[in-house]
């Protein structure tokens, strides 16, 4: 069965983050309002009709998905010869342009283990159907697994059929492409993002502290995700999507005030690196801290060198959950940042805590959290808290 839908993926829990964020970029990126809101599929996807517009919006700008996926196809077979020629009855029927002569394409499969046949013999019938069916509309097509024009991916939804879609970004968005060092345990860009929106992070406002940065993520993402800058995605100007828009950052102008902390000088530089491969390193200063000693003063010293009248924050953090630490030294870590947080009166405290000792040791210092948000964090089982201090 041919569909047209567009499906915007991300991480459990973050539907409701999702949408708002695809609110405002539709806004901005198109000036205009969603028809309607967006179809919530299970904990993290969103789905709706296809327009040509908003995937090229969702795909250039929107820091909280994980895909943006162009559903093409349908099909109810349970084995691979009637999936063969579900799909390439569909492709000869199809009018739509996804290809061109000489296109190189790969072929993904992901959560097919319920189908009577394995990965590879589903990403290979997928990827027969699609070249016999451009073979037979007069186009030849190969197979470019590394650098394909045309990213596809089959997968089986939740009622057993498989949808077969086109991979609008190429592959992950999370991977902005600035990662060199990686450190222990890096949080995931996407994630980073859904942080700062659930902390409704204002970057004309608001001063962004993260007391332990590790390898950058969170100070980074605040400065992009304040200018909302666009990435490059070949695979739209393949398909023609966004024809005759330029992708520009949407907000430009924005002067954030980021700051990372971090006790460790090689996780420092490591995170100094980072910042120079995306491209911010002008914008986020970088502190060596112990996050015990960290104090207002400091963070007002600097805000006023970058010229702004020191007021109230955030502060944003995704702090150790003890898997290089024991109880004894994870509970003395805790305590001192919550601690520290008692100095910052009047300002917000966000942090992905993946052990239910962070909010019972925090308690005794800033009390319950205002916020309290199931998150996944890669495998882990996670929340999301946000403070008022």
């Amino acid at each position: 069965m041919i569909i047209d839908e567009l499906r915007i993926v991300g991480s459990t829990q973050t539907n409701v983050v999702m949408t708002a964020e695809l609110t405002r970029v539709a806004q901005r990126a198109l000036k205009r309002r969603l028809d309607k809101p967006p179809r919530k599929e299970g904990l993290g996807q969103l789905v709706l009709p296809f327009d040509p517009d908003l995937a090229w919006a969702a795909t250039t700008y929107m820091r909280t998905p994980t895909r943006v996926l162009w559903d093409l196809f349908r099909s109810d077979a349970k084995r691979l010869e009637p999936l063969y020629d579900d799909l390439l009855s569909d492709l000869l029927e199809d009018r739509r342009e996804l290809w061109q002569d000489g296109d190189g394409i790969s072929v993904d499969a992901r959560r097919v283990d319920e189908f009577a046949a394995g990965e590879r013999q589903v990403v290979g019938t997928v990827k027969n159907a699609i070249i016999d069916a451009a073979r037979r509309r007069g186009a030849r097509l190969h197979v470019e697994p590394d650098h394909p024009v045309t990213r596809w991916v089959a997968r089986v939804d939740d009622r057993g059929e498989v949808i077969v879609s086109l991979d609008l970004g190429g592959g992950s968005l999370s991977q902005r492409g600035w990662r060199r060092e990686a450190g222990d345990a890096p949080l995931r860009e996407h994630l980073a993002a859904v942080l700062l929106m659930l902390a409704r992070f204002d970057p004309r406002t608001d001063v962004l502290v993260d007391p332990m940065c590790g390898s950058g993520t969170i100070p980074i993402e605040a400065v992009q995700a304040a200018r909302a800058l666009p990435r490059e995605a070949p695979m739209l100007e393949a398909l023609g999507l966004g024809k005759g828009r330029k992708a520009e950052p949407l907000f430009a102008d924005a002067q954030p005030i980021v700051i990372g902390c971090d006790l460790d000088l090689e996780v420092l530089a490591a995170a100094r690196d980072n910042a120079r491969a995306a491209g911010v390193t002008k914008d986020v200063t970088w502190q060596r801290a112990d996050v015990a000693n960290l104090r207002p003063e400091t963070i007002a010293d600097i805000v006023r060198e970058r010229g702004r009248e020191p007021g109230p924050g955030l502060i944003l953090s995704n702090p150790p959950y003890g898997e290089r630490l024991d109880v004894a030294d994870l509970r003395a870590l805790y305590a001192s940042l919550g601690n520290t947080l008692r100095a910052f009166r009047g300002w917000r405290a966000g942090f992905l805590v993946g052990t239910p000792l962070f909010e019972e040791v925090l308690y005794e210092f800033v009390g319950e959290p205002r916020i309290k948000k199931p998150l996944a964090n890669a495998n882990l089982r996670a929340y999301f808290l946000l403070y008022d201090l």
